[in-house]
């Protein structure tokens, strides 16, 4: 067994304990290849969330702050994250991500860049899942973290609300255009999965 797996394994009995988490319109088994989750972001348990729901190991881009939190920093460092920092300057990571998309990886990511406790409709998001799906050639899973009032509390209901695997088809002249598109198009989607999950708790 990996330290990913032991991680994951001491994770999801840890979540399970302290939230009632559920997850609607996840595939028995995800697809191979290069896969990026595409989700909202409302806490720090978000990416958490989503490792002990998938069923593949997942790195994900996060901010460097959270490498200096106690406890949560032990476990992105075994789940895997790309360490992003708030003043830019982060080209080489990117490039980083899209390798590791192309050799297969799944990687989460939360383009609205920070978090917000509020439903993800009318939030900003950036264009960054757009540009690696279009360099790597990934598809997009949509996904939207829902609780009440978007804070996560012990014992609340957590909803993991997954959209399809696709590869979004868009129009644009040049790659900037193209990418912002299929990231806007992901992030409605998003947005959407939101607004079905809130109903469910």
């Amino acid at each position: 067994m990996t330290l990913y797996e032991r991680l994951v394994g001491a994770l999801r009995r840890v979540l399970r304990v302290f939230f009632r988490v559920r997850a609607i319109g996840l595939p028995e088994k995800l697809p191979e290849g290069g896969l990026i989750v595409c989700s909202n972001h409302s806490s720090n348990f978000d990416a958490l969330f989503l490792a002990a729901a998938l069923d593949r190991p997942i790195t994900f881009m996060g901010k460097k702050s959270l490498l200096y939190v106690p406890i949560i920093r032990h476990i992105v460092r075994g789940v895997g994250m790309i360490p992003l920092s708030r003043d830019g300057g982060d080209a080489a990571k990117l490039r980083q991500a899209v390798r590791e998309l192309k050799d297969g990886k799944l990687l989460v990511i939360f383009p609205q860049g920070r978090r917000f406790r509020k439903t993800p409709r009318g939030t900003p998001s950036h264009g960054g899942a757009g540009m690696m799906a279009l360099l790597s050639g990934a598809r997009i899973m949509p996904c939207a973290i829902v609780t009440r009032r978007y804070r996560v509390r012990p014992f609340c209901k957590v909803v993991l609300h997954f959209g399809e695997p696709k590869t979004y088809q868009v129009q644009g002249e040049g790659r900037s255009e193209k990418a912002r598109a299929v990231s806007d198009a992901a992030f409605e989607d998003i947005c959407s999965l939101a607004e079905e999950a809130e109903k469910m708790l």
